[in-house]
């Protein structure tokens, strides 16, 4: 190689491992941000996207209520199952012709967590500041069969009235109890539901 090409050769090396250099510190850690940025954009339009079809689903849920008569349903068990002085007997009879329908028979039923009047009830949330709705528990002891304590539960799914179930128990009707009609024995089931209505 001739001495006066070294200096040239010196020279394109350098620049080379330059140019290599820069576009490893520069260019690469862009690119990298770059990537980056894109990953957090498609989140957000995921986000984005299950956040609208949210929104519409509640909205196309409003829509089918309005269209059924939510609004007539919301008044008539606001004037029903409001917490005043008739609450307890209006969930009776509500509870009882409940499990009539189902076809079970109720051994015993109990309704607590609700205030004597309204306007006690009422005095005592302003006077603590709370305007919360109020939890009231239901306990419900019945037996029949089997297929009588599904349609109960039917009944619950398909009324306009909240009632959540937090816990069902099942036992066996050996009490010495069977319904004997005529020749035909049947055996029944003991089923204990404990649930919660909120009320207004």
């Amino acid at each position: 190689m001739n001495n006066n090409n070294t200096p040239f050769v010196i020279i394109s090396v350098i620049l080379i491992v330059v140019s290599i250099a820069l576009f490893y510190f520069l260019v690469i850690p862009q690119f990298e941000k770059i990537s980056v940025q894109e990953t957090e954009i498609s989140n957000l339009e995921y986000k984005l996207e299950n956040t609208t079809n949210y929104f519409n689903e509640i909205k196309k849920n409003a829509e089918e209520l309005e269209k059924i008569g939510w609004d007539g349903a919301a008044k008539k068990i606001n004037a029903n199952f409001m917490d005043g002085p008739f609450f307890v007997h209006n969930m009776e009879a509500y509870l009882k012709g409940l499990v009539a329908r189902s076809g079970l028979y109720l051994k015993d039923l109990k309704i607590e967590g609700v205030s004597e009047s309204f306007e006690v009830g009422k005095e005592n949330s302003k006077a603590s500041g709370e305007d919360k709705v109020k939890e009231v528990n239901v306990f419900l002891d019945l037996s029949g069969d089997y297929n009588y304590f599904r349609n109960l539960l039917d009944l619950f799914n398909g009324q306009a009235l909240v009632i959540k179930i937090s816990e069902i128990e099942i036992n066996s009707g050996n009490d010495g109890g069977e319904f004997q009609s005529e020749s035909v024995v049947t055996s029944y089931l003991n089923f204990k539901i404990k649930g919660n209505i909120p009320s207004k």
